[in-house]
């Protein structure tokens, strides 16, 4: 939807669609359907057809304008700070995953939400109490963003502690950091799913937005796995490295096949066996996203 002349602040929809381009119609659809105020999308296609190109207001390939691979948080950084060139600060910034979408009218949601805070967006508590502003879904305003420097960005140093006790460095935790350190309040959007096919994936947050969470890559999530015993680390009687001598090598070699045969192959052998059981869920509720307007109360 192109924004007519301007009456009322345009609604930046930012979205990344990586190697697969079977949810574009899905959410462009149901942005088109939902989405009732100004607004143009704005995306950056890796790995996708040319053809798709003229689904969107504004196309990027990052990666390749870089010449190199650029992560999903660079990438919404990038498109941002595209968008926060030119449009005025009242303008607003919606980061959507590109398997995201909303699933009720979203234009007054939206307003009531940035009339109570500067942020807000989906906060995962379903995965190991996670507290940081998840981009699936998040809308702040072009001015908020450009104050607080906003950034996606993740690393050790932005970390916090999850509900097992165990140090999570995920998407969001820069921003997450940059709103406590200036005590900035934000909205969090909770997930109200009816049913419970998945503890993470298939989420309704606010029975207004969706996100699939499986759209893009084969996953394992932290909660399918929330035994923390279940991580197997090297054993201290394994060096990192082998030794440099060719006995010495032999041994390590015979010690190491003999340690991941008996700690880690299970483990490994249980995460893919989760990992085509969600990739079956994930295919099962594609089908019904494509097949029943009310698919999600049944997730």
């Amino acid at each position: 939807m192109r924004p007519p002349a301007r009456e009322r602040a345009v609604i930046h929809v930012l979205t990344v669609h990586f190697q697969s381009d079977c949810w574009i119609d899905v959410q462009l659809e149901h942005l088109e359907r939902y989405l009732d105020r100004p607004h143009r999308v704005v995306a950056d296609l890796e790995g996708i057809g040319a053809e798709w190109e003229q689904r969107f207001d504004v196309v990027t390939h990052l990666s390749e304008d870089a010449g190199r691979h650029l992560r999903h948080p660079d990438k919404l950084n990038r498109l941002a700070e595209l968008v926060a060139r030119e449009a005025p600060d009242d303008d607003v910034l919606m980061f959507l995953d590109g398997d995201a979408f909303p699933i009720a009218p979203l234009g007054a949601f939206v307003e009531a939400q940035l009339a109570r805070f500067p942020l807000a967006a989906i906060r995962r508590d379903e995965s190991l109490g996670d507290v940081q502003p998840h981009p699936s879904f998040c809308v702040t305003t072009v001015g908020f963003w450009r104050q607080i420097g906003g950034d996606w960005s993740h690393g050790a140093e932005w970390a916090w502690t999850d509900s097992l006790g165990r140090q999570v460095d995920d998407v969001g935790g820069k921003l997450l950091a940059l709103l406590s350190d200036s005590g900035i309040e934000w909205g969090p959007l909770l997930r109200t799913n009816r049913r419970g096919l998945h503890p993470v994936l298939f989420g309704v947050y606010e029975d207004v937005v969706y996100h699939h969470g499986a759209g893009f890559r084969s996953v394992v999530e932290r909660a399918d796995r929330a035994d923390p015993g279940r991580v197997v680390l090297m054993p201290s009687w394994l060096p990192p490295e082998p030794p440099a001598s060719w006995a010495g090598g032999l041994a390590w070699r015979m010690r190491a096949k003999l340690w991941y045969l008996r700690s880690k192959r299970p483990l490994v052998k249980e995460e893919e066996r989760i990992a085509r059981r969600n990739q079956q869920l994930s295919e099962r509720v594609l089908a019904m996203i494509r097949t029943d307007p009310d698919f999600w109360r049944k997730v």
